[in-house]
């Protein structure tokens, strides 16, 4: 081998590794905008208006939609949103956004939606 096909070697390595790390985080933040608008959409912005992830249509799907269609992000956006105390749950088990916790970048964007 010479020293050409090492090279185009290394460099198709970086960019897998690159592609493997970056797209999971990207599809992951966009779903956190997609799950913040969805909590805007219907006004769960207090504990007194939470709502049921059915109602924000965030049900995990079940088994066989998982094989049919490609993964969805926004159960693991949902988990980030909680741990960050952006998203809350009543006794009931509704969920609903408190705004003060959302991060700077996530409420600029949930603003302009």
């Amino acid at each position: 081998m010479d020293i050409n096909g090492v090279l185009w070697g290394v460099i198709l390595l970086a960019l897998a590794l690159a592609a493997v790390l970056y797209l999971p985080a990207r599809l992951t933040r966009r779903a956190m905008h997609e799950v913040i608008r969805r909590f805007y959409e219907q006004q769960a912005l207090a504990p007194e208006k939470a709502r049921t992830l059915a109602e924000l249509g965030l049900t995990p799907p079940s088994f066989v939609e998982k094989l049919a269609k490609p993964r969805d992000y926004k159960p693991t956006a949902l988990k980030l949103l909680q741990q960050m105390d952006a998203v809350q749950m009543t006794q009931e088990g509704k969920l609903f956004l408190v705004e003060e916790n959302l991060h700077p970048s996530l409420k600029i964007i949930s603003r302009a939606s």
